[in-house]
Order: C-alpha cells, then sequence, then structure tokens
C-alpha cells in the first residue's frame, strides 16, 4: 500500500494565512511592513530559484523583501560591510543569507547579523537560547520540519527518530525539537557505519543528507514517516535525498521534493520575520 503523501504547500497555506493577518497588525501598529533582505552570492549552491519563491511570498503577505544577488567574486569584507548596513537599517527586519561559496566564512558573516534581526535562529546566542529552551528564534528549516511532522497526527513521544545529516540548520536543531517532544533521537552523517542499520529501525527519518537518492526503500521500516529535506538539481529536474517512487512504496508517510518541506521552510522563515518585526 502506497504512503500517504503529506502536501506541504497544503501546510504552508495554512502558515500563511496566519500570517498576512498578523502582517496587516503590524503595519497598522509599526506604520510600516516587516522587511526581509536576502543576500544571494550567485554560485551553483545559492538557490536562486528559492530566493524568488521567497521574495514571491513575501509579496504575497504584504511584507517588503529585497534580495542582494552579488557577484561569485564577492570577498568577506564586502558581505560584512552589507550586513552592516542592513543591521542599521530601520526598514529591514530580518536577514536571511543564502548558502556561501567555500572562498567565504558562513559562520563569520552570521554571527555578524544582528541577533534581533537573526531570523534563521543561527547566531549564537539564539542558538544557545534554543538549546536551554527558549524557542522565540528556532531555526527556521527546523521548525519546518516539525510542522510538516504535526500536520499527520502522530505522536512522537517514544517514537525513534534518526536524522540523516548533522547540519547547524537542520540535523541538530531537529533533533533538538524531536527530542523536546520525548522522541528518542540518532543522529547520522556521512562517516556512521551501516547507515541502514539506523534508518531501518526508525518510526520517523528525516533526511538531509545532501546528495540525490540517499535512502531506499530496503533503508526503510515499513509504516515509517520519512521527511526529505534535500533539494538536489539533476539537470532540469528538482529531486530529493530519498528515492521517492521506490519508498513510497514502504512508507506510511513521505514528503515530495519539490512540494514538501520546502514551502513550509519558507513560511516558517517569516513567521521567524514577523517575531523579529514585533521586537524591533
Amino acid at each position: 500500500m502506497a504512503a500517504n503523501v503529506i502536501n506541504g504547500e497544503q501546510v504552508a497555506r495554512g502558515v500563511r494565512e496566519k500570517l498576512k493577518a498578523e502582517v496587516a497588525s503590524l503595519k497598522k501598529e509599526k506604520k510600516k511592513p516587516p522587511g526581509l533582505a536576502i543576500i544571494v552570492v550567485k554560485s551553483p549552491f545559492s538557490r536562486v530559484h528559492v530566493a524568488r519563491l521567497k521574495e514571491r511570498t513575501c509579496h504575497q503577505l504584504g511584507i517588503n523583501c529585497k534580495i542582494y544577488y552579488l557577484p561569485e567574486t564577492t570577498t568577506d569584507e564586502e558581505i560584512i560591510f552589507l550586513i552592516e548596513r542592513l543591521n542599521a537599517s530601520r526598514e529591514i527586519h530580518g536577514i536571511n543569507i543564502h548558502p556561501l561559496t567555500p572562498h567565504l566564512n558562513h559562520t563569520l558573516v552570521s554571527q555578524l547579523v544582528d541577533p534581533r534581526k537573526d531570523v534563521e535562529g543561527l547566531h549564537f546566542l539564539n542558538m544557545g537560547n534554543f538549546l536551554m529552551g527558549d524557542f522565540h528564534m528556532v531555526p527556521f528549516v527546523a521548525r519546518g520540519i516539525m510542522k510538516v511532522i504535526e500536520s499527520t497526527g502522530e505522536s512522537l513521544e517514544g517514537k525513534r527518530a534518526v536524522i540523516v545529516g548533522r547540519s547547524q540548520l537542520v540535523g541538530k536543531p531537529i533533533a533538538f525539537l524531536l527530542l523536546h517532544q520525548n522522541a528518542t533521537v540518532s543522529i547520522c552523517h556521512s562517516q556512521t557505519p551501516d547507515l541502514a542499520l539506523f534508518t531501518k529501525n526508525a518510526d520517523i527519518l528525516v533526511v538531509a543528507a545532501g546528495h540525490p537518492h540517499t535512502i531506499n526503500k530496503n533503508m526503510v521500516k515499513e509504516g515509517a514517516m520519512v521527511i526529505d529535506v534535500g533539494v538536489n538539481q539533476v539537470g532540469t529536474h528538482l529531486i530529493g535525498d530519498v528515492d521517492f517512487e521506490d519508498v513510497e512504496k514502504i512508507a506510511g508517510w513521505i514528503t515530495p521534493v519539490p512540494g514538501g518541506v520546502g514551502p513550509v521552510t519558507i513560511a516558517m522563515l517569516l513567521d521567524n520575520l514577523v517575531k523579529a518585526a514585533r521586537t524591533l
């Protein structure tokens, strides 16, 4: 029997409807809309199409959005100068930095964002508060994943959860959120021997490996919930880290790529933005 396919666009629509009302309220209260700045250094890593989706969603909600497209030759100093300008701007309430090229220091750059404008939830101050149980500014991708899981109505208590990937943006934060819901959590990564030994026992499998079709049906427990966070461009197509057609045959729930986690993470980024705008 085929898995239940989780419609991420439908989940995101519910979040956006709530946000639209909150943005209208903020405009009335603050006399200006929330403002999001997106920094995109053009490269194979930059995901320009995602930046455009964010911009389009902002416009639908009445949010001011400005994308800063920078050349691949951009230096740390040039990005830092831009961030300092955005930190000082009264029109910008959140800063979102797309994946940078390897020659740029993403950690250094992200830590120079004003913590009050850190809608990614990656500043050390916000991450520290999060790990201490203050969920005011949670990393937005992890929030999106949890929203997708919650949409199924399945209880997480006592379930075995396995995360494939240990990034600061996805793997580590989602592990913490699942622990908070009383799941028993394992984190796997590129150095984990016999990955299938872990994934095959997971009731909830979150895959953020960064490699297309890392997971097939032989690595999945029958009836498991499989959340695919991967976005990989192969030719003209976007595919996930999970072999969807294969795993759909055995999973209980599964997210497609595109149309699964992606729209929800954008919605949660903008939810973080609205939170930030309320305090600035």
